[in-house]
């Protein structure tokens, strides 16, 4: 392979989780709802949005898919074959149904599903090997119960850190109702991860029926949403040691932001600024962007912000199969737009460190 000289660290891979696994770990209060009973149309966690459906997947590509082994796709058994055959030194792990955790409704269902599948991914995926390391869930409809678990999830389960839904929470996510659990990770000097998925509701994207055309958008709009609220509200400069990811949109919108942001800087109220230049933060190291190599404006926002704040990220097994995993690498790897330190640092060292893997 033509990254052989390389060390590569994927810093968001999916878990596919196996509801009868899950349902494992669950309480006999919610434990049903993992059975999908007749009277049960709910499942264990919410849809994501009207969008994502198996007919969609099993057209989305014509050729046929190349996973890792012959275990089921997006087990641990799997991931690790996957690491192995691509080369991958270590992957942080996100959920794949509990992408729609934002839109639980019910704080208590949230506390227990939450604490059920940290439980999961740590037996199941983290006590495999420690080349997997599962990002936590945790409800953020319930904050003082959202402190706990995480403080559980990275005491107790050695989890790195956890997810923050990109949608369906009542309140953006800078708000200061939530400023409780980022003053608990700045303390576990854990990181959160924003991750992008469903189809936010709001932005118009509700109304869209072209699934191609909700996709461009779906995943950066809510990245692009939370990242501004973390600056501009106040979370970086209340907790300066808080690290935060944003995961699934690519880089490309930063630049646009980027551009708006410094304009702003010239022409509106000092009071409504932040502490720091927006660029200042991404260079600060305390923000990682999850990107994908086929990305043309990677060396370009290398070199206006600095490249510690990019990562390579695989999604396997979701959109790239084995296959498109270990090109996409090489599509790093061989970029003349980037030096080999660059390279280097997007393809391993920027992940390791910001994980503290």
């Amino acid at each position: 392979m033509s990254y052989d000289n390389y060390s590569v660290v994927d810093c968001d891979g999916h878990i596919v989780e196996s509801i009868p696994e899950l349902a494992e770990y669950m309480s006999p209060r919610i434990r049903q709802h993992a059975v999908k009973p007749a009277r049960n149309r709910q499942g264990v966690f919410p849809s994501l949005d009207g969008m994502h459906f198996a007919l969609h997947e099993e057209n989305a590509v014509s050729k046929k898919r190349v996973t890792a082994s012959e275990y089921r796709p997006g087990s641990g058994e799997d991931w690790l074959a996957f690491l192995d055959r691509a080369k991958i030194e270590r992957t942080v792990l996100f959920t794949s149904e509990g992408l729609s955790v934002g839109f639980i409704q019910i704080p208590k269902y949230a506390v227990e599903v939450c604490r059920a599948y940290n439980d999961y991914v740590y037996h199941r995926f983290a006590k495999l090997s420690d080349r997997l390391r599962p990002m936590a869930l945790i409800p953020m409809q319930a904050v003082p119960a959202a402190v706990t678990e995480l403080r559980r999830a990275v005491k107790e389960l050695g989890l790195p850190g956890a997810m923050l839904p990109s949608c369906g929470l009542p309140l953006h996510l800078a708000h200061e109702t939530y400023w409780p659990i980022y003053e608990e990770a700045e303390k576990l000097d854990c990181p959160l991860a924003l991750h992008g998925g469903a189809n936010c509701q709001g932005a118009g994207l509700e109304t869209f029926t072209n699934f191609t055309a909700s996709h461009i958008l779906h995943h950066p709009i809510p990245l692009m949403v939370g990242i501004i609220g973390f600056i501009y509200h106040g979370v970086l400069d209340r907790f300066p040691n808080l690290r935060v990811a944003f995961m699934e949109g690519g880089v490309g919108w930063l630049a646009s932001l980027l551009d708006r942001a410094e304009r702003d800087e010239n022409y509106f109220d000092p009071a409504d600024q932040p502490g720091n230049r927006v660029r200042d933060y991404l260079k600060s190291g305390r923000i990682l962007l999850g990107c994908e190599g086929s990305e043309h404006t990677i060396a370009y926002l290398a070199k206006r912000v600095g490249v510690q704040c990019f990562a390579y990220a695989s999604d396997y097994p979701h959109e790239v199969d084995l296959p498109a995993a270990q090109h996409e690498i090489e599509e790093v790897a061989e970029r003349e737009d980037l030096t080999t330190q660059e390279r280097q640092a997007i393809l391993a060292d920027n992940a390791r460190r910001f994980f503290k893997l």
